[in-house]
């Protein structure tokens, strides 16, 4: 029995949790946030805080965020991590894409009986969705062949070859609206009609209805799924996944029997595993309202660690998930007393609004109880103990590191854009003011050299003083004549006659004109001409 066993305590002795769990204890019956109460990673508390991470990263120009990975000791704790670790290296391929793919297909691949119970009843679901990130040619696509290659399917779901059974397991299919969710578990059957033929054998019909339990999804590129949500399919689809996550009656009955599709609450076990880049994670990230991105772990496509030596490949294992010992009954994973107690003081205090969990963590409890049961199947074993706790405590505690970095990542980089679409605005802005002046520049010189004309040969005809305009001019012939109209430099009669007006411009050295001087250009008509007469 461990010390976390003895004394209740999931944390051990030095760690910076576990001096707040024994106040938390001591001062029963006071709450403890679920969050409070999360097993961080040794060092957890000396790396970088996630702004400064990705401040660092937008800085040097990069395109994602240097992401987190799960601690060595987690990697040493049990053979079969580290059997995992050697296929994900043995491949070039992150350990922990390779953990959360093999998490999803073992979600995937267990028996539909099996169901957890944490404390609210034997009804806690199996079902994990992961993500994988990183950017393109990642290795996120080899991680989910490396899990499919280092592990085979338990017996139930294999033929007698044991390879898998496609009439019992779908797996990697693709993911599509939420009503193709629940048609990967539908078929046709015969099924009895209550009556007799002639020879007086049973009538049967065919008929739709659900032919199996298990199936495994895969998206190698997320921005199918983030697409679809933001369409018409996402109505379905991103319920879809909220229900599917929690094992609920997923589905819907319509009129024509061939579109019916419904599968019972309990009834089916899936897994579902999406790849990701960091960029298109944020419209994922930013559906954090209706649930959808809580019901995911969140683990790295990189991993630094993968040494420079190759790493030879070990050999496949059967995982058995527990359904060897399925059999007329249907079998619960348990959770230790204690831990069921705590669980409960920290629903007790968000029930009663003792506790404000942030949105985004909104699902902590139920996901640690997946993994830890889970960490048990794989262990093959129907008892959850501390240890299957503190590792589903080290996973999740990665996963929110890496999502948190991605968020302040994304932040970071739309405050970035959005300076940047400002400082595009303000040249903009600049642009527009210079041509303005550039334009009022050019309207005073025409309307100047209107004013020149008309007091050089008196009153001209509208459309005859147009054409003498120089031809590079001629459309700014009219702003330049309202212009020498405002200001009164010339007059239009009623026959459309342009003469001059009777504006007086001081020159300086005592000389008044009725018109300015003819704009500077070389060759205007009169700007050879020093005296243009007085008024």
């Amino acid at each position: 029995m461990t010390m976390a066993q003895e004394t209740g305590n999931p944390f051990p002795p030095g760690d910076p949790h576990w001096q707040a769990w024994e106040d938390a204890e001591a001062r029963e019956p006071a709450p403890v946030s679920a969050f409070d109460t999360e097993l961080w990673p040794e060092g957890w508390e000396e790396f970088e805080p996630a702004a400064e991470v990705a401040q660092q990263a937008l800085n040097s120009g990069a395109t994602t965020v240097p992401l987190v990975n799960l601690p060595d000791a987690f990697w040493s704790s049990r053979p079969l991590f580290k059997h995992i670790r050697e296929a994900a290296w043995a491949s070039v391929t992150s350990a922990d894409a390779v953990l959360g793919s093999l998490l999803a297909r073992a979600s995937a691949m267990v028996h539909h009986h099996i169901k957890f119970d944490s404390g609210r009843g034997p009804t806690g679901s199996l079902n994990t969705f992961v993500n994988l990130i990183g950017p393109s040619g990642a290795g996120k696509t080899e991680a989910m062949r490396t899990a499919t290659r280092l592990v085979l399917p338990p017996r139930y779901l294999a033929r007698l070859d044991g390879t898998t059974d496609p009439e019992l397991y779908r797996d990697g299919i693709g993911l599509g609206t939420g009503e193709g969710m629940a048609e990967a578990y539908m078929g046709w059957i015969q099924q009895e009609t209550g009556e007799l033929d002639r020879k007086g054998e049973p009538k049967t019909e065919k008929v739709r209805a659900q032919v199996r339990h298990n199936a495994f999804f895969y998206a190698d590129e997320g921005q199918t799924l983030t697409k679809m949500m933001k369409e018409r399919q996402g109505t379905t689809v991103g319920m879809a996944i909220r229900t599917a996550w929690t094992g609920g009656a997923l589905g819907q009955a319509n009129a024509r029997e061939e579109n019916t599709r419904f599968l019972p609450d309990g009834s089916y076990a899936m897994g579902m595993l999406i790849g990701y880049q960091p960029k298109v994670a944020q419209d994922l990230l930013a559906d954090g309202g209706p649930g959808t991105p809580q019901r995911f772990l969140w683990l790295s496509a990189i991993d630094p660690h993968i040494p420079d030596e190759p790493v030879p490949l070990p050999d496949p294992t059967r995982l058995t998930l527990g359904g060897d010992l399925v059999r007329d009954i249907n079998p619960v994973v348990t959770f230790p007393p204690d831990l069921r107690a705590q669980l409960r003081r920290e629903q007790l205090a968000r029930q009663r609004g003792e506790v404000v969990v942030d949105e985004l963590d909104s699902h902590v409890p139920l996901m640690r109880c997946k993994l830890a049961a889970l960490l048990a199947l794989l262990d093959e074993r129907f008892e959850v103990t501390w240890e299957d706790w503190e590792l589903g405590g080290l996973i999740w505690a990665t996963s929110c590191a890496v999502r948190d970095r991605l968020i302040e990542f994304g932040r970071q980089e739309a405050e970035r854009n959005q300076q940047a679409h400002l400082e595009k605005r303000r040249q903009e802005a600049v642009a527009i003011r210079l041509a303005e002046r550039g334009v009022d520049s050019t309207v005073e010189r025409v309307a100047a050299w209107i004013c020149d004309k008309v007091r050089e040969k008196g009153p001209i005809a509208k459309g005859k003083l147009r054409k003498l305009l120089p031809a590079r001019d001629r459309d700014w012939f009219e702003p330049g004549l309202s212009h020498a109209e405002a200001l009164r430099w010339a007059v239009i009669d009623e026959d459309r006659f342009v003469k001059p007006g009777p504006a007086r411009v001081d020159r300086g050295g005592g000389q008044v004109d009725t018109c300015p001087p003819p704009g500077g250009e070389k060759g205007a008509p009169g700007a050879e001409t020093g005296d243009r007469g007085n008024e």
